[in-house]
């Protein structure tokens, strides 16, 4: 036979048990005092002036705790500063086409005016001037090629000056 229990009131359970187990959950129950009053250590415990903690050997000095910040930041400078360097070092390049045919051109006309520049004395004041002004016009381009080294146009202006410097000297040699 089972009893309902109504939700409302506090005692059902204890009608809803049978006597004897309602009597040994009774007996379990005791009240006691505690042995020692705790407040007491409580008190006495608050009233202890604080003490700083002891060092634990989790917390570092000062020069450790800022130790790993500062090695971490110079490891870091240290490695832009080799990416760095590593990207302004210049590369080995091979010269391209152009540079390689530049180069070959001015072997030809220097072996070329070689073989033509002997100027008499009489006409060496007058001519001289000309002929710096081609070699120095050569340097330019040879540089300009330096730093454009696939620039067709440069490599068709040294073709031109060489080209009026030896223009110039066989005229003065056949003369």
């Amino acid at each position: 036979m089972k009893r309902e229990i109504p939700d409302n009131d506090p005692n059902a359970i204890d009608d809803a048990l049978p006597h004897a187990l309602r009597w040994q959950l009774r007996a379990l129950r005791r009240d006691e005092l505690p042995r020692t009053d705790p407040w007491a250590g409580i008190a006495a415990r608050l009233a202890e002036p604080r003490v700083a903690p002891r060092a634990t050997p989790t917390s570092r000095p000062a020069a450790l705790r800022w130790g790993v910040p500062v090695a971490l930041a110079a490891t870091l400078a240290l490695a832009l500063g080799v990416a760095g360097w590593w990207q302004a070092a210049p590369l080995p390049v091979a010269p391209s086409l152009v540079q390689q045919e530049a180069s070959g051109l001015t072997r030809q006309y220097q072996a070329a005016f070689a073989e033509v520049d002997t100027v008499p004395a009489a006409m060496a004041l007058a001519v001289q001037p000309a002929f710096d002004e081609l070699d120095r016009s050569a340097q330019l381009i040879l540089d300009a090629l330096a730093r454009d080294p696939d620039s067709r146009l440069l490599l068709e202006q040294l073709r031109r000056t060489y080209s009026h410097r030896l223009a110039l000297a066989q005229r003065v040699a056949l003369s």
